[in-house]
């Protein structure tokens, strides 16, 4: 028996780790995944927990937590070197429905020290409140000796009725993927939508810079900004529309620009952030660096003059300090509309570290995966000489490094568009 499942197995594809199309994983079809969770795993050949920490909101405005397996290297000494390990998960909501997940870890590259080690998997996902089963199985494709775990959870609501009526719309688990940056931070694969300003009926304009600039704006930056602005694009209202431009100040261009959306086109702002992000700066941009400051002027007042509708303006930006010598003057109101501006300053913060499972205490080993990140304290405040420039429109001033304060400012954009 065990046998002809590792055959149908081997011949459907499950050592892919490519995700399923839908919320179900075929690889679930190859395996007798409900006969193994009934067997109650009396006789486990793996030692091994699963843990599923508390949800935080994230600047997807999202709650996200992972689903945490280790599984103890001295199991996978024998194993070291030959065949894969799968690892399924499958999470159940209150209504009957199945979120499936599937990913193998080839045993012929483990450490020849994986016996002083663990493995740990981490399978991110974003959550609607509300109580879920998890089930999960380790499967050795070569033995096929299998181990299962349930267990029951819960999703706590935030105490927040705006985040709830902009999560209507959302499905109740959809899994994150494990891309590099800058696909970790924007998710293109994820596809629930907020509906944050669907109560906005009349026609309004929102317009969204995002400053970003070589040695000025870091990861950490853009881990948080760019989450920020896909959240933004998705208002739920037909009466909204947007304009974005990503400006990059170094080289005083708009590296993107787009306008009247339904989605973000995440390609072309990728290339862009790629553009801005390399280190070379031609010699013209270094000879007019004092310049800056005065483009970064001129692109609000375009944007503002092109709203012919009730308009609000959001700016994205973390501190910016400039050299001696800039040009600081305000921007100036002449033939300017009037629109509502919101001026958001973003402080990364360091990230806390995470407690260490006392199941496992101080051993260490690879993993797969990589965990929200839990939000620590504001560092030293930095000076920002960016936000004068524009203190003529009277902004609405938003310092912020938690998901949670930004979470205020699309309550303010929410008011201010209706």
């Amino acid at each position: 028996m065990q046998q002809a499942i590792r055959g149908l197995i081997l011949a459907a594809g499950l050592l892919s780790a490519a995700p399923p199309h839908n919320n179900l994983d075929p690889a679930f079809d190859k395996v007798p995944f409900d006969q193994w969770l009934a067997e109650h795993d009396s006789k486990s050949s793996f030692h091994w927990s699963v843990t599923v920490p508390h949800a935080e909101l994230t600047f997807h405005q999202r709650l996200q937590t992972h689903v945490e397996i280790k599984l103890d290297g001295r199991d996978l000494e024998t194993r070291r070197g030959d065949g894969r390990l799968v690892f399924l998960i499958q999470i159940t909501d209150r209504d009957g429905r199945k979120y499936q997940r599937h990913r193998t870890v080839d045993l012929s590259k483990l450490d020849e020290n994986i016996a002083a080690a663990n493995i740990q998997y981490l399978q991110n996902a974003f959550f609607l409140p509300g109580e879920y089963r998890l089930a999960i199985a380790i499967f050795d494709l070569r033995t096929g000796e299998h181990s299962t775990r349930e267990a029951e959870f819960r999703i706590q609501p935030e105490n927040h009725r705006f985040l709830a009526d902009a999560w209507r719309a959302l499905p109740p688990v959809e899994f994150t993927g494990n891309e590099e940056s800058p696909d970790s931070w924007f998710l293109p694969e994820i596809q629930g939508r907020l509906q944050w300003a669907d109560a906005v009926h009349a026609p309004a304009r929102l317009g969204v810079i995002l400053n970003v600039a070589p040695h000025r704006t870091n990861s950490a930056d853009l881990a948080a900004l760019l989450p920020t602005v896909k959240a933004i694009s998705q208002t739920g209202s037909p009466a909204v529309s947007e304009h974005v431009e990503l400006l990059d100040l170094s080289r005083r261009r708009a590296a993107f620009d787009q306008k009247g959306f339904d989605e973000i086109d995440w390609p072309s702002l990728k290339e862009s952030l790629s553009d801005s992000n390399t280190a070379s700066i031609d010699v013209h941009s270094l000879s007019e660096s004092r310049r800056d400051a005065q483009f970064f002027v001129s692109q609000v007042r375009g944007i503002l003059r092109d709203s012919k509708q009730p308009c609000v303006l959001l700016v994205l930006t973390p501190p910016v300090a400039f050299e001696s010598g800039e040009d600081l003057n305000p921007i100036s109101l002449e033939a300017l509309p009037a629109c509502r501006v919101i001026y958001v300053r973003y402080h990364a913060v360091v990230e806390r570290a995470r407690p260490v499972d006392p199941m496992f205490g101080s051993r260490h080993g690879g993993h797969m995966g990589a965990a929200p990140p839990i939000y620590g304290n504001r560092p030293p405040q930095v000076v920002d000489q960016l936000e004068a420039t524009v203190k003529p429109l009277n902004p609405k001033v938003f310092d912020v490094d938690t998901p949670e304060q930004m979470t205020k400012v699309f309550v303010e954009m929410q008011k201010m568009l209706q």
